[in-house]
C-alpha cells in the first residue's frame, strides 16, 4: 500500500499502516512507507494519536458531508476509523482534514474492502449518495466478512417502512432513512411545544432548557451552590454558555447577566421551579407545511393524520392516531407546494389535509396564503435556502412559531444571526442516528452542546456493570464524568453522591466526546 503524502508533510507524518487485513505497527517519522503491496493509494493525515490499536474499528464508505461528519465524531471518541472514497480529490482532501486512513477505491469492489481492513472491523457504514452502492456494498461485506455489522443510508421511501422493525434487509443490519429520522425529530419537537427554550432530547422523562440569565434574576451574580440551596436540588445546570465559550460549572460558579444557562430536570419539576416555558404551544389550531416531499409524508404519519391506501382498485382506510392529533388540539393542516401532481398524490393519501398549489418562490406567497396567521409554519422543501427565508418571513408576518429544515452547515452562521425559532439539520440528525447504533454499552446521544465538544448522552445500565448498587461517590469514576440524571423505575432523579445505580437504570451524563471510549469500558458493552 502506498502512502500519498505531500513531501512537506513527511517529516510530521505518523499513521497506522494497513497491509492486507491486518494492521502493521509501523508508526513512521521522517520517512515514507516501504514494503507496501497494494496498488491502490492510501491517504494518511499527520497524526497525534497513539499507535496502540483501539477497541473499536469502523470502516466508512463515502467521504461526503455525512461520511466525513460521522468520521470526525468517531475520531473525537478515539475510535479507529478508515474511510473508503472513490474520488481521488475528495480522498486527498479528507485525508488532510481528518486523523484517519483514507483508502481510495470502489466500495463495491471486494479487493478495496479487503485493503481497507474490513475483515477486522466492527462496523461498516455505507453513506454515499447512492442507495444502490450503499446496499450492494453492505451486501458484499455481509457475504464475505461474517462478523462485521453493517449500516446503509438509503433515501428511497420504501426503506423507511423498515425503521424499528429489527429486520435484516438484503444483508444490511440497519438501513437508516434520512427523511424518516428527520420526520421523527420534527414530530418530537412539535409534540413538545415548539419552544425555542426547550431543547429536543430523545428521552421523554427529562427536559433540557436554555435560559438567558438576564430573564432569570435569581441567577445573576449568584453561585450555583447558593441557587440550588435556595431554589431546590431537583434540577441541574450541566453547562453555561458565556461569550460563545461553553463551561461545565461547579458549585462555586457565579452567573453573569449575559450568560445562557442549560438547566436539566424532570419537566414537571422544572415547571414548578421556573414556571412553564412561556413560549410553549400546548394546543394549536393550524399548521402550514411548505413542501410535499418525503419528509412531509412521513411527518404527517408521525402526527397521526388519517391515511387512505389504494387497494384492488378502491381506497382503503389505513386509520390514524386520534390520540396524537388530540394532544395537538386537532389542528388543521395546510400543505403548500408548486407541483400539482405531487400534491394530488399527497392529498389522496391524506384526505384531511388542505393541499394548495402555489409557487414557493412567489414574493406574495406569505400574504396570499395568510401564512402569518398560522400557529406553526414548517418549511420542509428540498431547498434549504427557501426554507430559511420562508421561516424568517413567516415569523415576520406573525406566525407563532416557524421551523426550517437544512441539509448541512452551509448557512449555519446566517441561521443564528437571523434568529429563526427552530432549525433542524438533517445531517446532524442522521449522524446521531448512526452513532446511536455504533456506540457500545447501549449509549444514545441526547444532545450535542454548542461547539460540538460536550454531549449529553444516555446509557442503560446492564448486568455487566461491576458497581451495581454502589453509591456514586464510592464508584471512583474517571475524571470528567458528570452524572446528570438517573431514571429508575420510570421516575427521573437528579443524583446526589448517595445515589445508587441498578440494572436497567437509564443514566444521563455530560461528557467530552474524547471520553466516550472510557465510558464504554466503565459501563460495559
Amino acid at each position: 500500500m502506498r502512502l500519498n503524502i505531500p513531501t512537506s508533510r513527511r517529516l510530521f507524518v505518523g499513521a497506522f499502516v494497513l497491509e492486507g487485513t491486518q494492521y502493521r505497527n509501523a508508526y513512521l517519522w521522517g520517512a515514507p512507507l516501504r514494503g507496501s503491496s497494494s496498488s491502490e493509494p492510501c491517504h494518511c493525515q499527520n497524526s497525534a494519536r497513539s499507535h496502540i490499536l483501539l477497541s473499536m474499528k469502523i470502516v466508512i464508505l463515502g467521504a461526503g458531508l455525512l461520511g466525513s461528519l460521522i468520521a470526525s465524531e468517531l475520531i473525537a471518541e478515539n475510535k479507529d476509523v478508515v474511510i473508503i472514497e472513490k474520488n481521488s480529490n475528495t480522498a486527498r482532501s479528507i485525508a488532510n482534514e481528518l486523523d484517519c486512513i483514507v483508502e481510495e477505491g470502489d466500495g463495491e469492489n471486494i479487493e478495496t474492502l479487503k485493503a481497507a481492513g474490513v475483515a477486522d472491523a466492527d462496523w461498516f457504514i455505507a453513506c454515499t449518495g447512492s442507495d444502490e452502492t450503499n446496499i450492494v456494498s453492505c451486501g458484499f461485506v455481509a457475504e464475505n466478512f461474517k462478523n462485521v455489522q453493517t449500516i446503509a443510508r438509503a433515501r428511497n421511501p420504501y426503506f423507511a417502512s423498515f425503521k424499528n422493525t429489527g429486520k435484516k434487509i438484503l444483508g444490511v443490519d440497519y438501513i437508516i432513512n434520512p427523511e424518516a429520522e428527520t420526520a421523527e425529530s420534527i414530530a418530537r419537537i412539535i409534540f413538545r411545544g415548539m419552544s425555542p427554550e426547550i431543547i429536543d432530547v430523545k428521552e421523554a422523562g427529562i427536559q433540557l432548557r436554555r435560559i438567558l440569565c438576564k430573564k432569570e434574576p435569581r441567577f445573576v451574580h449568584e453561585s450555583l451552590a447558593d441557587i440550588r440551596a435556595r431554589i431546590g436540588q431537583d434540577f441541574m445546570v450541566p453547562a453555561v454558555l458565556r461569550e460563545e465559550e461553553l463551561t461545565i460549572p461547579n458549585g462555586d460558579f457565579v452567573f453573569e447577566e449575559e450568560d445562557a444557562a442549560y438547566i436539566l430536570g424532570e419537566p414537571s419539576i422544572l415547571d414548578k421551579l421556573f414556571g412553564p416555558c412561556k413560549d410553549t404551544l400546548r394546543k394549536f389550531s393550524s399548521i402550514v407545511i411548505l413542501g410535499a416531499g418525503t419528509v412531509t409524508t412521513l411527518l404527517l404519519k408521525e402526527l397521526g393524520m388519517r391515511q387512505l391506501s389504494a387497494s384492488a382498485g378502491s381506497q382503503r382506510n389505513k386509520g390514524h392516531d386520534k390520540g396524537a392529533l388530540s394532544l395537538l388540539g386537532n389542528p388543521k393542516i395546510k400543505v403548500i407546494y408548486d407541483n400539482r401532481e405531487t400534491l394530488k398524490t399527497l392529498s389522496a393519501t391524506f384526505p384531511d389535509i388542505e393541499a394548495i398549489n402555489h409557487q414557493l418562490s412567489d414574493e406574495y406567497l406569505i400574504k396570499e396564503e395568510n401564512i402569518g396567521s398560522a400557529d406553526i409554519v414548517l418549511c420542509l422543501t428540498a431547498e434549504q435556502s427557501i426554507n430559511i427565508l420562508s421561516a424568517l418571513l413567516a415569523q415576520k408576518a406573525g406566525a407563532r412559531r416557524s421551523l426550517a429544515l437544512v441539509t448541512n452547515d452551509l448557512y449555519s452562521p446566517l441561521v443564528y444571526l437571523l434568529d429563526i425559532n427552530i432549525v433542524v439539520n438533517e445531517k446532524t440528525v442522521m449522524s446521531g442516528a448512526i452513532l446511536d447504533k455504533v456506540r457500545k454499552a447501549k449509549i444514545r446521544r441526547l444532545y450535542s452542546f454548542p461547539h460540538n465538544e460536550y454531549e449529553l448522552i444516555e446509557i442503560q445500565i446492564t448486568s455487566s456493570f461491576e458497581q451495581l448498587g454502589v453509591e456514586i461517590h464510592n464508584m471512583n469514576l474517571p475524571k470528567g464524568f458528570l452524572i446528570a440524571f438517573v431514571i429508575h423505575g420510570g421516575k427521573t432523579y437528579i443524583p446526589t453522591g448517595s445515589t445508587k445505580l441498578f440494572e436497567n437504570d437509564l443514566v444521563g451524563l455530560i461528557i467530552k466526546k474524547e471520553h466516550i471510549g472510557k465510558l464504554e469500558s466503565v459501563f460495559g458493552a
